[in-house]
């Protein structure tokens, strides 16, 4: 016959045992999943600032003399972007091509020989170089590869140059961050559209179709959806230069 002590002993075991088992055997409380966060890319502005240091140091620096050449291995520039062709033909085409990394390149013997023109500007990443029709020497790159892809980089917004890509201006819209396509007024050069698709990977209000009427001083926003939707093509109507027909979508990358 179990004694009462004995009794107490084994009735303590047995909760302990359930507790045990209880405490195994229940599903943990489901984690709250969190929601990813969303890459912010720096502030064009700030890019620009910091572009601005890099030129004052370039200036000021005691190497400045030193001339360097290239010598391998072999500098890539990645993809092309666009290409513009200065019409009508003279002795040979001159052309333009945009490249995803490695700025713009001009030829003046149909492609027997290269060279950069855009290595000093403050953004390497083309979406689109155009050529004014009514000037083969005005020309307009649109920076900031809007291809989207994860290796695509963001652009500093729209220069200009007015002698053949010798020297160029920066004509504002730094907020951009990629540009596919700049369309300029058959006879009037300081008419110009610009197309925006935005920030690769947040938000932001600078996207739609931009015009200027004073070749670039002045940018009004003529075509705007929301922050999630930009322009990625802008064409117009080679009968009707006021009709232009554009192209939106929305398109983001995340950061998994």
């Amino acid at each position: 016959m179990i004694s009462q002590r004995q009794f107490y002993r084994v009735m303590a075991f047995l909760c302990v045992l359930t507790l045990v088992f209880i405490f195994f055997t229940s599903p943990l409380p489901a984690k709250k999943a969190k929601k990813p966060q969303r890459i912010h890319s720096t502030d064009p502005a700030l890019r620009m600032k910091w572009f601005g240091q890099h030129e004052e140091m370039k200036k000021n620096t005691p190497f400045k003399d030193l001339k360097w050449q290239h010598i391998g291995p072999k500098n890539v520039s990645g993809r092309c972007t666009d290409i513009a062709v200065v019409t009508p033909k003279g002795k040979s085409y001159t052309i333009y091509v945009a490249t995803a990394s490695g700025g713009v390149w001009k030829t003046e013997n149909e492609g027997s020989s290269w060279e950069p023109i855009f290595d000093q500007q403050a953004s390497t990443s083309i979406g689109d170089v155009t050529l004014a029709p009514s000037n083969n020497d005005i020309i307009w790159i649109g920076t900031g590869e809007a291809n989207i892809f994860r290796s695509s980089m963001a652009g500093s917004g729209v220069y200009k140059s007015t002698d053949g890509g010798k020297t160029w201006q920066h004509m504002g819209l730094t907020g951009t961050n990629t540009i596919p396509r700049i369309v300029i007024h058959p006879k009037n050069p300081d008419v110009v559209y610009v197309a925006a698709s935005g920030n690769e990977w947040t938000n932001n209000k600078e996207r739609g179709i931009y015009k200027s009427v004073d070749g670039g001083k002045n940018w009004e926003k003529i075509l705007y959806v929301d922050e999630e939707t930009g322009a990625n093509d802008l064409v117009m109507d080679p009968s009707d230069s006021d009709t232009l027909y554009a192209s939106t979508w929305q398109r983001m990358r995340k950061k998994w």
